[in-house]
């Protein structure tokens, strides 16, 4: 199910302390002087053009939404709590264990009385140079009053976007060349062969989809779905939208008209349950030719190696159904 970034709850407690924040102008390059050695720092953010984000010092109390956790964790970069959706859905955050960090909110609802308590440097999170995708004007002013707000970088394509989050984490301290990221990258490269061979092999109709009860939501010009495509797969589906919301939508009675070998359903795990008669007609769900995929979640090239090498067996092990 879509959470489209409309105006959601917040929980306020009166009285809020409100802190000031950094400026947000305009900038080229990633980061300006160094951390190590103190001092003021300058984040020019790696996918919005012209942002620039001013920190006073190193920034080290960071808060993020979970999304940005779960790539952020990989590069050893640890929050001081967490808010957002999705915290508790192992196909985002995997194996990592949230328990000993500080929850100040829920899905779209954030006590900010809290937050100010933090002290927080950042905030890190889906979103833009405005603010928390899910949080309306009003909310988002007072969040950044507290602490500046960096975005998660938003890319066209899988590569840019591990590449942007990378200068992310670069910025906040972590080690792109570690033993764990190189290894991470080498693996990348040598599930992309695999999955293009299997592709190759095996003339399979790939489609990317999150079924509702009211549609069949799909992800044609997705970064993930076109990592497949650049990798031989043919992507079914009509196109994205040419503007705003950027998921297909398909109503159920013409679903059969884009026919499918492989469904990838987004979280898409051993407990899926989702049934409808028009979405088990499908040929792919009834010869249970289902596998999984995410359009938000780690950023990373563990993520997608691991992914890869997950879909390079299901297209070898698969038949053509449609």
């Amino acid at each position: 199910m879509k959470r489209l970034p409309l105006a959601l709850p917040l929980t306020l407690a009166a009285g809020a302390l409100l802190l000031c924040a950094g400026t947000t102008e305009g900038a080229d390059s990633t980061a300006s002087a160094d951390p190590a050695k103190g001092g003021a720092v300058t984040l020019t953010h790696p996918t919005l053009e012209g942002v620039e984000i001013s920190f006073e010092q190193q920034p080290e109390t960071l808060v993020m939404d979970c999304y940005a956790y779960s790539t952020l964790h990989e590069y050893g970069i640890e929050p001081d709590a967490l808010f957002g959706f999705d915290c508790e859905n192992p196909f985002v955050m995997g194996d990592i264990d949230i328990s000993g960090i500080e929850r100040i909110g829920v899905d779209g609802e954030i006590d900010v009385e809290k937050l100010a308590e933090l002290r927080p440097d950042a905030v890190i999170g889906q979103g833009d140079a405005d603010g928390w995708a899910w949080f309306d004007e009003d909310v988002n002013t007072q969040l950044t009053r507290v602490a500046d707000f960096i975005p998660l970088p938003s890319a066209e394509t899988v590569d840019e976007g591990i590449t942007a989050n990378r200068e992310i984490a670069a910025f906040l301290g972590a080690d792109p060349e570690a033993e764990n990221i190189t290894q991470a990258d080498e693996d990348y490269a040598d599930a992309k062969e695999a999955f293009s061979v299997a592709a190759g092999e095996n003339d399979l109709d790939v489609m990317f989809t999150s079924p509702t009860k009211e549609m069949l939501y799909t992800g044609v010009g997705f970064p993930q779905a076109n990592l497949l495509e650049e990798l031989g797969a043919t992507v079914v589906g009509p196109p994205a939208p040419e503007t705003g919301n950027r998921w297909g939508q398909v109503a159920w009675e013409e679903a059969s008209t884009f026919p499918a070998d492989i469904i990838l359903v987004e979280g898409y795990s051993d407990e899926y349950d989702f049934s409808a008669e028009l979405w088990d007609s499908l040929p792919a769900v009834a010869a249970d030719q289902l596998g999984n995929w995410g359009s938000k979640g780690a950023m990373t090239s563990r993520t997608y190696a691991d992914w890869l090498d997950a879909l390079a067996e299901q297209m070898s092990t698969s038949e053509k159904v449609s």
